[in-house]
């Protein structure tokens, strides 16, 4: 005789489909702007529900928007034109006593040290020039010079050797012959990854828009409450709201989730969007010379359709007769402006409350708010990260504090919070940040905590933009042989147009270090020997503090 036996899915297996459709309603949303925008009347819960979500997609896309304005206008001169860049880092003070006399003696140095850093950058021409000096009491102890292009990299030390050492990448193969390894033909830029891995937003929005109507025209009625009159506070601002409440059962979260997973792996416009950029930067990197096997076309596709058919076959295989739903609980106001949301599991019995992902947004004035906790859906207690900014602005000046929290247990294993204070009058800008941060170090049995205040200020210029600033760090409970704190001053200049030129490299100026010959090595050796001789009489009196009694 069998016994049949009543095995319970694991809980995962349990929320797996709410989960998935849970995640996806959220991103596809992002075509809700494009999808609802223009509906004007709207009586049901589901249809208030649908244009709150329209009317915050689109402000978020518009503040996206302009936040990406202000980067490009930003980044833009930078990518244009020739930048010549400076930075000066001074008054370097440590607060250490160090039981190593000779280790002190480096710290105190460091109290007459500075350090300026010249750079030069041309994204157009693809090239790069610069040097790094160090400076002690005054003095010019050292410099370090170097410059960049597509092929070749170069440096000079000028104190110890007058001739540029270079490598050129045309000549990979005597140099894999040299170090045992293959080199890129040429060198990568920023600028390069960004053009092989960027997005137009009308791209995003034309993929996401049909998701969004196929989650919209998928809520019935009966999934969307609406309770009205209820009350919304955060952070001393209060309004009056509606609470919207949309639930989904197992098996009307599964039906959803199948519907989206399908059309994704139909959608052609969504595979082109990812396998563009995939072979945009395998054509990058396989053009440059880094070792990267591309698959083709139809082995992506392969691949990319396999991905799709394991989450169907999950979500088919999953079947349970839980009570357990979704529900996505809105405040919303009389400007259709969500004021918060909370993403939430039921339990088996569906009469519990487990939030995983909650939020607070809104917009008063001149305050903003913005507060995300997302917790470990299958087991909320054991992990919790969340982001929180507050600000209020007035005639230029912007007041607020920032913070990151990151729980695993009951443990932080990151905790940073910040206050500001940013003003900007004309061409000046200017800001106060004062901050803590703790994290755990694996290698340390007690968190590690400091504290620190960082000021900068800039000024926009003709043809560029002057800044300095400070920062002074204090760490909290240190090691006794690692430094109580630090503190030091920057200065930076940016002026734009300023031309740029590499040296042109012959026999008398500079060292193939590809085929340098074991004479010309000789003759590299004797003239650095020389030049350290002469280094260490023209520094005598710092020499001499290193020297053994």
């Amino acid at each position: 005789m069998e016994t049949a036996t009543n095995v319970t899915p694991p809980r995962k297996s349990l929320k797996k489909p709410l989960l998935i459709a849970g995640v996806a309603a959220v991103v596809v949303l992002g075509g809700l702007g494009t999808a609802f925008a223009k509906l004007d009347v709207f009586k049901s819960a589901k249809t208030i529900y649908l244009q709150s979500e329209a009317e915050s997609m689109l402000k978020f896309s518009d503040d996206i928007s302009q936040a990406y304005g202000k980067y490009e206008d930003y980044m833009k001169p930078y990518l244009e034109q020739p930048v010549h860049s400076s930075m000066e880092i001074s008054d370097i003070n440590l607060d250490a006593t160090i039981p190593d006399p000779e280790a002190q003696k480096i710290l105190d140095l460091l109290k007459s040290a500075k350090f300026v850093m010249q750079s030069n950058v041309d994204e157009q021409k693809r090239q790069q020039s610069g040097n790094i000096e160090v400076h002690l009491s005054d003095k010019k102890l050292a410099t370090l010079e170097y410059f960049l292009n597509d092929t070749t990299l170069g440096f000079k030390l000028p104190e110890f050797y007058s001739k540029y050492g270079f490598v050129d990448l045309k000549d990979r193969d005597a140099l894999k012959e040299k170090l045992g390894q293959d080199l890129p033909k040429r060198f990568m830029t920023y600028n390069d990854l960004y053009k092989a891995v960027s997005i137009k937003q009308d791209e995003v929005q034309s993929v996401l828009t049909p998701y969004a109507l196929l989650y919209a025209n998928s809520l019935k009625d009966s999934q969307v409450t609406l309770k009205k009159d209820v009350a919304f506070s955060e952070e001393g601002f209060q309004a009056s709201a509606r609470e919207v409440t949309v639930s989904f059962t197992e098996e009307e979260a599964r039906t959803l989730a199948t519907q989206l997973v399908e059309k994704a792996k139909a959608d052609t416009k969504l595979f082109d969007l990812i396998y563009t950029r995939y072979h945009n930067v395998a054509t990058l990197m396989t053009d440059s010379g880094y070792e990267f096997e591309e698959i083709s076309k139809e082995e992506f596709k392969k691949n990319y359709d396999q991905g799709f058919d394991d989450m169907l076959a999950d979500l088919k295989e999953n079947t349970t007769t839980s009570n357990e739903q979704l529900k996505m609980v809105m405040l919303i106001d009389n400007d259709h402006q969500i004021l918060s949301r909370k993403l939430l599991f039921t339990g088996e019995k569906g009469n519990e409350e487990q939030v995983f992902l909650n939020t607070v947004t809104y917009k008063n004035a001149g305050d903003s708010y913005y507060r995300y906790t997302l917790l470990n859906p299958e087991a909320t207690e054991k992990g919790e990260m969340s982001f929180t900014y507050k600000a209020s602005e007035k005639s230029g000046k912007t007041t607020g504090n920032v913070g990151v929290v990151v729980k695993e247990a009951d443990a932080e294993v990151l905790n940073l919070k910040s206050d500001f204070e940013t003003t900007k009058e004309d061409k000046k800008e200017s800001g106060n940040y004062n901050f803590t941060l703790a994290f755990q170090d694996e290698f340390q049995p007690q968190p590690v905590s400091l504290s620190g205040t960082i000021t900068m200020s800039e000024t926009k210029t003709d043809k560029g933009a002057d800044a300095d600033g400070s920062v002074k760090l204090t760490f909290n409970d240190p090691d006794p042989e690692m430094p109580k704190g630090i503190s030091f001053k920057l200065k930076s200049k940016a002026e734009f147009g300023k031309a740029l030129e590499i040296p042109a490299l012959n026999a008398e100026n500079s060292v193939n270090l590809a085929t340098v010959t074991d004479e010309q090595m000789m003759e590299i050796q004797q003239e650095v020997g020389i030049s350290a001789q002469k280094f260490m009489e023209d520094n005598a009196e710092l020499v001499q503090q290193f020297m053994v009694p």
